[in-house]
């Protein structure tokens, strides 16, 4: 009586096979299949713990900076050699960003690295193709042109791609390119999970960076006027004080209070756009280095002028009222005239605190109201 045994896979491998029973046939082909199938298994999800770990590594250079151009700059390189597309793009198109850290770059601008740029995007073309899904984009022949007005001369054309959108809370704040020069490099059916993952936790790094600077521009500058606010230039105040004791140099300080007088219809809005107005006046009068402004009031500015007497300080002040007074605010095709009333602080020997300063000024502010006459009492 002949014999049946079960094949090993590899003795498959030559030409002549022992025949098996039809059951036993078939419980093998099952279990050759699910070997297979386990292989495949094993293969993918090592594969996917490789990059997984790549991503594990981006996300560490995420969050350890608030420096949005050294952020970007390590995002590039680390994606670049990680995953080694053939083109590697970050599109930025939210304003403030770029205006804030990114202001001189351009479609011709050098590449971050090999491979790497860092350009713009309109915010009305990110907004189009992107919008604020964290889908990403997939590229191929047939679409891959619509980024090309924005990409540099020297990137040769991709054939495929993905562009993970940066984007978080419904804010857009660009998209992330990774292109290839082969059509069959990136596929619909290519799992897209940890690329929107990355994509968010991108555009949460980079607002992270963003806010914190807005958050250190409240802490340092008076938000309507861009001038330092009131504690901040309590502070240089301070400091200036201290060493021109130290030093025995001069030290002045002007109180400065703008006044106009217009009917404006309930616009309230229209006293803080002449302060603005003013402030910007006093940031171009007044050279940086040599003095510093900031608001000290509602609507008063303190000036700090190191090294700078009394008699100096008052030479300076009728250059200010004409200069400021020549420079009316436009508002409904009516020139608003701006006078200003000036009060000076100068360090004496006497003089204790930095605040003496301020309160002398302020003295000199207040005689000054008491004997100033708007222009309908004249």
């Amino acid at each position: 009586m002949d014999e049946h045994y079960p094949v090993s896979p590899d003795d498959q491998a030559g030409d002549t096979q022992l025949a098996l029973p039809a059951g036993l046939a078939d419980l093998y082909r099952e279990n050759v299949e699910l070997k297979a199938q386990l292989a495949q298994v094993i293969a993918t999800a090592s594969a996917n713990e490789k990059i997984w770990r790549h991503f594990i590594e981006i996300e560490r250079i995420l969050f350890r900076t608030r420096q949005p151009d050294l952020l970007v700059e390590e995002l590039l390189r680390e994606m670049k050699s990680r995953f080694q597309p053939d083109r590697l793009i970050l599109f930025l198109c939210q304003p403030d960003l770029l205006e804030r850290f990114f202001s001189e770059i351009d479609k011709e601008s050098e590449p971050a690295s090999e491979g790497a740029w860092l350009l713009p995007l309109p915010m009305e073309t990110g907004e189009l193709l992107l919008g604020t899904s964290p889908a990403p984009l997939l590229l191929n022949p047939d679409n891959a042109g619509l980024l090309s007005p924005f990409l540099p001369r020297a990137a040769a054309p991709i054939r495929s791609g993905v562009v993970i959108p940066l984007a978080v809370h419904d804010l857009l704040f660009g998209g992330l390119l990774l292109g290839s020069l082969d059509a069959e490099r990136f596929q619909p059916d290519a799992g897209t999970d940890l690329l929107e993952h990355l994509g968010n936790q991108i555009a949460l790094s980079l607002e992270n960076c963003l806010s914190y600077e807005r958050v250190k521009d409240f802490a340092v500058l008076d938000p309507l006027t861009g001038l330092l606010n009131f504690f901040q230039i309590h502070t240089v105040l301070e400091r200036e004080f201290r060493k021109a004791r130290r030093l025995a140099a001069p030290l002045s300080v002007m109180l400065i209070e703008p006044r106009f007088f217009h009917q404006f219809d309930d616009q309230s809005d229209l006293g803080n756009e002449v302060l603005k107005h003013v402030a910007r006046l006093l940031k171009e009068i007044l050279p940086e280095g040599v003095s510093v402004v900031g608001r000290y009031g509602s609507d008063e500015f303190l000036v700090l002028l190191p090294n700078v007497q009394e008699e100096e300080a008052e030479e300076v002040v009728p250059y200010l009222k004409q200069t400021i007074r020549r420079s009316p605010f436009g508002y409904e095709n009516t020139a608003i005239l701006i006078e200003t009333l000036i009060g000076i602080g100068t360090l004496e020997p006497a003089t204790k605190r930095a605040q003496d300063l301020i309160d002398t000024a302020y003295k000199e502010l207040c005689r000054l109201k008491m004997s100033f006459r708007e222009p309908a009492e004249e």
